[in-house]
């Protein structure tokens, strides 16, 4: 559904103008090395192969929603987020900043911006790699 929506595809259109804009910039090739340097510590914390390491069998898994603490939060994402997207969707404000992304996406600043902001690109793991 977000891939289909109106906020997708001008987020979309911002990151290729901004890709666009930003080609050969000076200032973005070090945002970038140091993005790719920040990536690299991070994947390579103890923390992050912990938390993306394959789930070991014997390990017992928690369904969140039926803890005490927990679960009285995700019941409540679960009933507004979808009442407060659809409302979203349906508003004047979602056409009005649908407008003016169609706007800053022809800017060179907001070019620019879209392309800081872009996240990385997922890693491809080693055992795809293997399979394939």
């Amino acid at each position: 559904m977000w891939d289909q929506s109106r906020t997708a595809s001008v987020l979309r259109a911002v990151e290729k103008g901004v890709t666009r804009a930003s080609r050969g910039s000076a200032v973005i090739a070090a945002a970038e090395s140091l993005v790719s340097s920040a990536e690299s510590v991070v994947r390579h914390s103890v923390c992050y192969r912990w938390l993306t390491a394959d789930p070991d069998p014997s390990v017992v898994v928690i369904d969140l929603r039926t803890t005490r603490t927990v679960g009285p939060f995700v019941r409540l994402l679960e009933r507004v987020v979808e009442p407060v997207e659809r409302a979203w969707t349906d508003s004047r404000l979602a056409s009005l900043s649908a407008a003016v992304g169609a706007v800053l996406s022809h800017s060179r600043t907001g070019q620019l911006l879209a392309a800081l902001l872009e996240p990385p690109e997922p890693p491809e793991r080693e055992n795809d790699e293997k399979t394939e």
